[in-house]
C-alpha cells in the first residue's frame, strides 16, 4: 500500500510539473485577411534598388562654443556640458605652459615625467594604494606633460567625483616620485628605446622625420644609458611649477546639474595654486625643404613608403581648398583615385593614402603613404605622380567635388559624438585661438570650394618635384625606383 501510495504521488507530481501551454490568443477574422492582404501587395513606394532611395537633405548645425564656456577667473575658462543620460563625469584640464629639454641630459627625465606623476604616487598615498584606490571605484586619473600643454584628466561615477577632485589636486602638486615605479619606468623606457625600430613603420617614421626636419630639441631622442641615469631629483628639479603655470582651460561633462558645478568648479580653482608662467621659447619646427628619394635598407618583401612635401600652417586660407583636393587625390578611400589606380585598377597595394595635415602649431606637410611589393615599387610610385599631374592638370570632375564635399561635411557631427569630445574639443579649440564660429565656417568654406581650387592645390602642394620619398625596404630590390640616398638606421636617432 506504502508502495502504491508513493507511485500515485510521483505521477501526481510530475503531472504537475509539466510546461503548461499558453492560450492562443484568437486574432479577428477580419483582421487576419487585412495582414494577409498588405503581406501580398508591395508597396509603391519601396524602391527596386538602395541606388533610388531618396535622403532628407543633410542638415546639421555643430554646437557653439559659447553656449556652453564658462569664466571661472581672469585665469581659468571652462566648457561645461550637463548630460544625465548616465551616472559619469568626464573632467579634463589642460594648462597652458610651454616647456622645451634644455639639454640631452634632462631628455630622459623629462621623458619619464608624464609616466611618473600618476605611477610615482603622492606625498599621501604610495603608488599601490592609488593603483588600488581608483581601481576600487572604477576611475581612471591620468596626466601628462607636453611641450605646449600640460594636462589632467579624470573619468568616474558621478558619486565618486568630488573624491576624485581632490585626488587630483593631491597626486599632480603634490607627486612622491616613489624610486621602485622609478625602476619600473625606466625599464618600460629601455625596452622601448631597444626596440624602436622593430617594425618597417616605426623605422619609415623616424626616417620620414630625419629626412624632413631640421635639428631641433623637440626632435631629441634620449639613449637607455640616459634613461639608467634618471635620478629621483632629477624628476623632482622639472616638476617644479608644472600644472601651475599660465592659462587653465577646462572640459567638464557629465551628470550635474551645471550651475551647481560650476559654483563647486569656482571654489575648487580658487585654491589652486599659481606659478610665474614658464619664459620657455618653443623653437618651431623647421623643414629641411629635402627632396629625392631616401631608404632605409630592411630585408623585407614589402616597400613601405611615404612621400612628402611642405605644406601651410593654419590658419591658412589654402587650407580647405587643399583638404577637399587630397580628399579626391587620396584621402576619399575607395572613392579617390589613387585608391582606383594603384589597388583596385593595378592590384598593387592594399591600401593608399593622401592626407593634407592639420597643423596650427608648426608649419605642416602633405603626405602620401602606401605598402606594395618591392617589385612593384617603381610602378607605384610612377602611377602615383602620373595621377597627380593628371589631376592638376584636368581637375576633378563635378562628381568627384561633390561627394568630396558631401563626404567631408556630412562626417562633422562625428567630432561631437559624445558630451565629453564635445566639450574637449572646444578646449583644444580655445587654446590654438580657434573661432567661436570655426565649425559653422567649416561648412561654408568646403562649399565654397572649386574645381580650380582643386586644381591649383594639387600642382602647388602634391608637385612631384617638391616631393621626399622615403622608404624602407631591400636596397638591392630597388633600384629601378630611381637614385636614392641610402640612410643608416643607427643614424636615424636625433641627437642634436
Amino acid at each position: 500500500m506504502k508502495l502504491f501510495s508513493l507511485l500515485l504521488f510521483v505521477c501526481f507530481l510530475a503531472a504537475c510539473s509539466g510546461t503548461k501551454q499558453p492560450a492562443k490568443i484568437q486574432q479577428p477574422a477580419t483582421k487576419t485577411v487585412e495582414v494577409a492582404k498588405k503581406m501580398e501587395t508591395p508597396a509603391s513606394d519601396i524602391p527596386e534598388s538602395y541606388k533610388e532611395i531618396v535622403f532628407p537633405p543633410f542638415a546639421y548645425t555643430a554646437p557653439f562654443p559659447a553656449d556652453s564656456r564658462v569664466q571661472i577667473s581672469e585665469k581659468v575658462t571652462g566648457y561645461v556640458i550637463e548630460n544625465r543620460s548616465l551616472p559619469l563625469i568626464h573632467f579634463n584640464i589642460f594648462f597652458e605652459e610651454p616647456h622645451v629639454t634644455d639639454s640631452l641630459q634632462n631628455k630622459a627625465a623629462n621623458a619619464l615625467l608624464s609616466f611618473m606623476f600618476r605611477r610615482g604616487g603622492s606625498e599621501k598615498l604610495s603608488p599601490q594604494v592609488l593603483d588600488d584606490s581608483l581601481e576600487f571605484i572604477a576611475a581612471s586619473l591620468a596626466g601628462s606633460v607636453g611641450t605646449f600643454t600640460s594636462a589632467i584628466s579624470v573619468e568616474c561615477m558621478t558619486k565618486d567625483f568630488p573624491q576624485l577632485m581632490e585626488l587630483a589636486k593631491e597626486v599632480f602638486l603634490h607627486p612622491a616620485f616613489d624610486s621602485s615605479a622609478l625602476e619600473i619606468q625606466k625599464a618600460n623606457a629601455i625596452n622601448g628605446y631597444e626596440h624602436r625600430y622593430d617594425t618597417p613603420k616605426d623605422i619609415l617614421a623616424a626616417l620620414d622625420t630625419k629626412v624632413n626636419y631640421k635639428p631641433n630639441p623637440r626632435l631629441w631622442t634620449a639613449t637607455a644609458e640616459e634613461y639608467r641615469n634618471v635620478k629621483r631629483n632629477d624628476l623632482v628639479a622639472l616638476s617644479k611649477g608644472r600644472f601651475q603655470r599660465g592659462r587653465i582651460v577646462f572640459a567638464l561633462a557629465g551628470d550635474f546639474n551645471r550651475d551647481s558645478m560650476v559654483t563647486e568648479l569656482k571654489r575648487y580653482f580658487e585654491s589652486w595654486p599659481s606659478d610665474k608662467p614658464d619664459s620657455s621659447k618653443i623653437p618651431p619646427m623647421e623643414l629641411s625643404q629635402k627632396t629625392g628619394i631616401f631608404l632605409v635598407d630592411k630585408d623585407i618583401t614589402q616597400a613601405n613608403i611615404q612621400m612628402s612635401a611642405p605644406f601651410v600652417k593654419r590658419p591658412h586660407p589654402d587650407y580647405y581648398p587643399t583638404a577637399v583636393a587630397s580628399f579626391i587625390l587620396g584621402d576619399g578611400s575607395f572613392s579617390s583615385r589613387l585608391m582606383a589606380t594603384v589597388r583596385s585598377d593595378n592590384g598593387l597595394a592594399y591600401s593608399i593614402h593622401s592626407y593634407a595635415e592639420n597643423s596650427y602649431r608648426d608649419q605642416g606637410r602633405v603626405f602620401i603613404s602606401l605598402q606594395t611589393k618591392v617589385e612593384s615599387a617603381a610602378l607605384a610610385i610612377d602611377l602615383i605622380q602620373k595621377e597627380i599631374e593628371k589631376l592638376a592638370k584636368e581637375g576633378p570632375t563635378d562628381a568627384e567635388l561633390e561627394q568630396a564635399k558631401k563626404t567631408l561635411i556630412e562626417g562633422l557631427p562625428s567630432l561631437f559624438d559624445s558630451p565629453a569630445s564635445t566639450s574637449i574639443l572646444f578646449a583644444q579649440g580655445d587654446l590654438l585661438g580657434k573661432k567661436d564660429s570655426h565649425y559653422i565656417d567649416y561648412v561654408q568654406e568646403i562649399n565654397a570650394v572649386t574645381k580650380e581650387q582643386v586644381q591649383q592645390m594639387i600642382a602647388k602642394y602634391f608637385d612631384p618635384k617638391k616631393m621626399a620619398i622615403c622608404i624602407v625596404g631591400p636596397e638591392s630590390g630597388l633600384k629601378d625606383v630611381g637614385t636614392f640616398t641610402v640612410v643608416p638606421l643607427d643614424s636615424l636617432d636625433m641627437r642634436q
